[in-house]
């Protein structure tokens, strides 16, 4: 079970570089410049496409065959995961994190026709082509080696999603300014100066729990430790001395 969930895992973390490849590469085609802060995590990787990419793995390989079939569902399913996932992030943040209001044919400025067509070719791409290939690099690893390759980045993408959901609900942006406009940039670009203001990656998180301290703990321990051995002491002392009016 475990070692399953881990594959699945790495899997999921791989699309969701691949998409942050693509992204990176659509975008800057766009914006005719490089443009490398995507997505609102530190690291370089979009999770929406990795949830895309295994909706379509899970729910989409009876169609491998079916091209047609495997290309419209493609164009359902992730659309329709982009359009609640712009919704659901707007209404945490306030803000929209992408918007194609400027484009022909879209919904809310949430999804576009363009985009959908991408995703359709996408899936029929990840379905018949990508998860074959990466599938059969993963079987190739141990399993001791997948367990604790997917452990290690689990815990680096939770710690990230952290440390990225603190920093941008404490960036001090004019969130009116994108409400019907693309804000990735601008909020990607305050993280990397808050995080190059704070280095160390456990100082914000110390921060955000103000009351913890490890000296604090470390000195309660240690407290607890000396009264513990001193009540034994006490206990053992007092016991020396009945034995000796027994005696």
């Amino acid at each position: 079970m475990l070692y399953f969930v881990c594959f699945w895992f790495i899997l999921f973390l791989l699309y969701s570089f691949l998409g942050y490849i693509v992204e990176i590469i659509n975008v800057s085609f766009i914006e005719k410049k490089f443009v490398w802060n995507r997505g609102f995590l530190i690291g370089p990787y979009l999770p929406i496409y990795g949830f895309g990419s295994l909706i379509m793995i899970f729910f989409l390989s009876r169609y491998q065959d079916d091209l047609l079939v495997l290309f419209i569902m493609s164009c359902f399913y992730c659309g329709v995961l982009e359009y609640f996932t712009s919704l659901f992030m707007e209404k945490i943040f306030k803000l929209r994190w992408w918007d194609y209001s400027d484009r022909k044919f879209n919904i809310n400025g949430r999804v576009c026709l363009l985009n959908i067509f991408l995703f359709g070719v996408g899936g029929v791409i990840v379905v018949n082509f990508v998860q074959p290939f990466l599938s059969e690099l993963l079987y190739m690893l141990p399993s001791t080696v997948t367990i604790c390759l997917g452990i290690t980045l689990f815990v680096i993408f939770l710690l990230d999603v952290i440390e990225s959901f603190y920093i941008t609900t404490k960036l001090k942006i004019n969130f009116n300014r994108y409400l019907n406009k693309d804000a990735t940039n601008k909020i990607k670009e305050e993280v990397a100066k808050t995080l190059r203001m704070n280095m160390a990656f456990t100082s914000r998180l110390l921060k955000a729990f103000p009351n913890f301290s490890l000296n604090n703990k470390f000195k309660e321990f240690m407290d607890l430790f000396n009264k513990t051995r001193k009540d034994v002491r006490i206990k053992k002392l007092k016991r020396k001395i009945k034995d000796v009016k027994k005696k």
